[in-house]
């Protein structure tokens, strides 16, 4: 009913919509010269242009003139993705039409991420190393597997040659950027090189910050901290089709924040805490790029590994809390014929332990994960205009909790289907279904101890539930992307709009049931467990649009979605406010200054029909503008200034579900020098 009632709007503000485009800050924009964005996270080495799959892509020069603190910052603007988890960049994750945490798969050069404990964060790639970012919108599993029910927010790192000049063989840059908001002090430096058969990069970083302020000079306790890490690659081309890439990454964090760092610290639960955590990862990545005839392989494996050391200010109680994940990724593609078939092997392990000092806590389980998944996609043209694509992922996954001495094993069949027509050459539309799940983790499935206590000896404990099945969602969808030139001369207009709806069964959500302190006999603390709920509805659009003429860009775009349970008809919970994104730019002096403004409107969300919500909250809309600028001298090219104002205004808002308030006026400036 949602999406009908919607569709006439959709369509007249398809045909209203204004537009966007990229910029370059280096030399004049022209059209012509504009590469078409491969997407990597679809793992089929389309263009953005051809993807059947709402696709938003953050080009470089987005991301150098963002100015990001965390990764998630660099996607907020993607209609429909909402950096979520508060003001403090450690802390931050994405939501994706609705659905966050687990049910985001996060990438990082194609390598899978994960760490989920607890209210600890998620995201550890330092915005520094990103050279581009990219959001798959809507359930992915048939190509990533467990954990795609929301979308996929994937990171690619700077390789060697983005920083060599044509006809150089060594090159590099230095940093230093500045934020008063908290006086965060950051700096980075990186030297590449390339030879005939090897291209190499080592790169570093240091950042360093006071408290910030989320608004009006009212500082947020505990939000200082400091990070450095660097990493290093080597790219060594074993043939002209053919390559082997080596990627570490390191990355240091020590900070003084609550042990819940997306909600205010108090005394009784969210107690504060010293966190030192380091973060590694390495990649071995194998490309072949076949002989022109549309055949390309890759093989990865990948380690990644998480150190988290925590200390409780108050009476120095220890935690600790450590995982290492192993995988492994083959995927080939190649043309039988007319049919383009895309299939693949991926596997990895996961090995979680964890310690908690002091008496009535927690007890994480010791436990080993193992999941294999093999994949096929195929896409066959039906007509010369109409496109058929089929896929279907076969996943095995069982979790071992050694401590005590359980085991859990399912699996799963996600299935998708596309049918794309070219109904004109400036238009494209899309329908599609994809299915997804989310295996349990083994915190859900084993966690046992003490949750918190109400006086000696009458404490709510965690009892594990080994039974709890995957969470699966069915996504329906309907795309349509219009792509035009030369309506004015020298410029072009892109026009993209998706409508979808999405229904997940077997939410894992957290149970806590209440104390019953009378009569005495019947006493009791509770108890805290994860459950599989009933079903969801979870179902919107996003409408985008871009224009670019010569030096002149504008982009528009309008995301909203709506969530219900449905046997009980209450909202669901962490479902964003509808946001309207603008972003208005122009490069003067033939670009050697780009200038530009920011726009983010979000309306009221009060959705919030849910019986916990016994106080009826709800949260206010807001307005908050940007300005940027940045600046390459044509007497000195190898110079980039770039100057960001953040929150004009000194705008007091609260994102949605947020439980603290947003940084408040920022500007920040940095300086680079490239060589």
């Amino acid at each position: 009913m949602y999406l009908r009632k919607h569709a006439l709007s959709l369509a007249i503000a398809l045909a209203a919509s204004p537009a966007l485009a990229d910029t370059s800050a280096e030399e004049p924009i022209v059209l012509a010269e504009l590469a078409p964005v491969t997407v990597t996270a679809t793992r089929d080495n389309k263009t953005e242009k051809e993807a059947t799959r709402s696709v938003a892509t953050v080009s470089p020069e987005s991301i150098e003139s963002r100015q990001a603190s965390s990764a998630p910052e660099l996607v907020k603007d993607i209609p429909n993705v909402t950096t979520v988890g508060g003001p403090r960049s450690e802390n931050q994750s994405i939501n994706i039409r609705g659905l966050e945490g687990a049910r985001v798969l996060q990438l990082v050069d194609g390598a899978r991420q994960v760490f989920e404990s607890g209210h600890r964060p998620s995201y550890f790639i330092e915005p520094e190393l990103i050279r581009s970012a990219e959001v798959i919108r809507g359930p992915a599993s048939n190509l990533w597997g467990s954990g795609a029910v929301g979308g996929v927010a994937s990171f690619n790192t700077v390789d060697p040659t983005d920083l060599i000049q044509p006809d150089a063989s060594v090159g590099g840059f230095l940093k230093g950027t500045y934020n008063d908001n908290n006086n965060d002090k950051r700096g980075s430096a990186a030297v590449a090189g390339t030879t005939k058969h090897v291209d190499w990069l080592v790169s570093g970083y240091n950042r360093e910050s006071d408290d910030m302020e989320v608004s009006h000079d009212q500082d947020l306790a505990n939000s200082a901290s400091r990070e450095d890490g660097g990493m290093g690659k080597l790219v060594w081309h074993l043939a002209d089709n053919q390559n082997i890439a080596f990627t570490a990454r390191q990355a240091d964090f020590s900070g003084g924040v609550p042990s819940n760092g997306s909600a205010p610290a108090n005394g009784t639960s969210n107690f504060l805490i010293q966190r030192d955590q380091t973060t590694r990862n390495a990649v071995i990545d194998y490309r072949h790029l076949g002989n022109g005839d549309g055949t390309n392989s890759q093989a990865m494996f990948y380690w990644n590994g998480v150190e988290m050391d925590e200390t409780r200010e108050s009476d120095g109680r220890p935690d600790s809390t450590q995982l290492d994940l192993y995988g492994i990724n083959l995927n080939h593609t190649a043309m039988l014929g007319k049919l383009e078939l895309l299939m693949g092997v991926d596997g990895y392990q996961e090995q979680f332990s964890a310690e908690r000092g002091g008496s009535n806590r927690p007890t994480p389980p010791d436990a080993t994960t193992d999941v294999w998944g093999v994949f096929a996609q195929g896409t066959y043209p039906l007509t010369g205009t109409l496109d058929l694509e089929l896929g279907v992922r076969y996943d095995d996954f069982a979790t071992k909790a050694d401590n005590l001495s359980e085991d859990r094993s399912d699996s799963a069949v996600s299935p998708s289907a596309a049918l794309s027509w070219q109904a004109a050459e400036w238009a494209r539309v899309t329908l599609r279904h994809d299915q997804a799940f989310r295996a349990p983790s083994s915190e859900e499935l084993y966690s046992t101890g003490t949750h918190f206590c109400m006086g000696p000896g009458f404490c709510n404990t965690f009892v594990s539930n080994p039974d709890l099945d995957p969470e699966q969602a069915a996504n329906n969808e309907l795309l349509v992307r219009m792509d035009w030139s030369e309506l004015a001369g020298g410029d072009s207009l892109t026009v993209k709009a998706a409508i979808f709806q999405n229904k997940v069964d077997n939410f894992i959500e957290q149970i806590v049931t209440p104390p019953v302190f009378f009569p005495p006999p019947a006493m009791d603390p509770g108890n805290t467990y994860w459950v599989n709920v009933d079903k969801a509805t979870l179902e919107g659009f996003e409408l985008e649009a871009e224009y670019r003429l010569e030096a002149l860009g504008v982009r528009l775009g309008y995301g909203q979605t709506r969530g219900e349970d449905e046997d009980t008809g209450e909202d669901l919970t962490n479902i964003p406010a509808d946001t309207l994104n603008a972003d208005l730019f122009y490069g003067f002096w033939d670009s050697q200054l780009t200038a530009g403004v920011r726009m983010i409107h979000a309306r009221e969300q009060d959705l919030t029909d849910y019986a916990t919500n016994t106080g009826n909250t709800t949260y206010d809309g807001y307005t908050v503008t940007d300005l940027y600028a940045s600046w390459t001298p044509k007497a000195w090219p190898a110079i980039r200034a770039d100057v960001t104002v953040n929150n004009i205004t000194d705008r007091s808002y609260r994102v949605a579900w947020s439980e603290l308030d947003s940084p408040g006026r920022a500007i920040i400036s940095s300086l680079r020098y490239q060589f």
